[in-house]
């Protein structure tokens, strides 16, 4: 099982990939730094619901050794 501080680091790990591709992408489809920040803010909003999906998938034993 992991702890709550190994899932919460993943969760920020992985949300800081997803907002640095979201914000690249939104800069070099809109050409505007406010409309990439916007892209990346967005994409950090389902970072609770990540987390909260970690720790579900911790208690289900299905598909391990």
């Amino acid at each position: 099982m992991e702890t709550k501080k190994r899932s919460l680091l993943k969760t920020i790990t992985w949300r800081s990939f997803v907002f640095l591709y979201w914000a690249v992408f939104g800069y070099i489809a809109t050409g505007s730094f406010t409309n990439a920040g916007i892209f990346g803010l967005a994409s950090i909003i389902p970072t609770f619901f990540y987390y909260v999906h970690e720790r579900v998938w911790n208690k289900v034993s299905w598909g391990r050794s």
